[in-house]
Parts: structure tokens; C-alpha cells; sequence
């Protein structure tokens, strides 16, 4: 058989082998829908853990909020834990302390946290010429707002009392 039969002959064998039409569109776009938790852990850094140093008292404003974005992993982590609620003056309260050394760290991180708090609001009492006092009624409302549900809260009664929460 010479070369140019054989290759008409295999051009007619595949033209009839065409399999069916496929098709990759969708009429509708696909929907995902993805509900994720995403947990953060510094396990090497010298910010963290119970072995970490102890920050120095300061009145320095950056510095505080460097430390307290450092420890905000931990934080959230006790209220999730239910460990620990947001006050009516914008500090964090020790609600529950679990045993051992990690109860230690819990109240140590908390007393740490509330410090720089402090730090910041009254730079901001002094910065808006406010007293201490309303800027932290101002700060526990804001951390009132913040809150996720289920974290612990003070909140106002109608009575001028304040009554302990978990938000809804």
C-alpha cells in the first residue's frame, strides 16, 4: 500500500470516533459557603507563653499597644474559654481561674492586658481632655460591642446596676 492510502485510511478511521460534546459550564455559578475558625499560636516567641518576660510598667503608648497586640491570641482565647469577661470599665475580670500553673499565666496575661489598657486610656482621657472615668465607661462599651456571643459582658440593668452576661 503506498504512503498517502495509509494515511487517507487513518484520517477516515478517526473521523468517525468523535466521542459526545462535553460540557464544563454551569447555567448557575457555584455557591460555596464556608464557616472557618482560625486559631493562632506563637509557640516559639519570646512574647508567649508562661515562660515569657514580663514587660516592664509603662506609660509608653506605643509600647503598650505593641504588647497588647502581641497577647491578643491569648485573650481571645479566655473568653473563649469562658475564663474571662469585659467589665464595664473596659478591663478584662478573671471569671474563672483554672488550677496550676496555667491559671497563673491566665491571671498574670489579664493583669498585663488590663495594665496597657490603662496606659492607653488615659492617653486618650488626655488627648480628649475626658476624665479616666468616662473614658472608661466609653472603653466598656466599646468592648461590650466587640464582644463575640457567648463572651462574658457586664451589662446595665435598669435599676443603675450592672449585672454579669453572656452576650446573645
Amino acid at each position: 500500500m503506498k504512503p498517502h492510502a495509509i494515511l487517507f485510511a487513518a484520517a477516515l478511521s478517526t473521523a468517525g470516533c468523535q466521542g459526545p460534546t462535553v460540557s464544563l459550564s454551569t447555567p448557575e455559578p457555584i455557591v460555596v459557603d464556608i464557616n472557618m475558625r482560625v486559631d493562632i499560636y506563637d509557640r516559639g516567641g519570646a512574647s508567649s507563653g508562661p515562660a515569657a518576660a514580663k514587660p516592664k510598667p509603662s506609660g509608653d503608648v506605643p509600647a503598650a499597644d505593641a504588647r497588647r497586640r502581641a497577647r491578643m491570641g491569648d485573650i481571645q482565647t479566655f473568653k473563649n474559654s469562658r475564663l474571662v469577661g469585659e467589665n464595664r470599665q473596659g478591663l478584662l475580670v478573671l471569671r474563672e481561674q483554672p488550677g496550676g500553673s496555667y491559671g497563673q499565666y491566665v491571671s498574670k496575661i489579664v493583669a498585663e492586658e488590663n495594665a496597657d489598657r490603662l496606659v492607653l486610656m488615659r492617653q486618650l482621657a488626655s488627648e480628649r481632655t475626658m476624665s479616666l472615668d468616662d473614658v472608661q465607661k466609653q472603653q466598656g462599651e466599646l468592648w461590650r460591642n466587640r464582644s463575640f456571643s457567648g463572651e462574658w459582658i457586664e451589662v446595665p440593668q435598669d435599676n443603675n446596676t450592672w449585672k454579669w452576661a453572656q452576650k446573645s
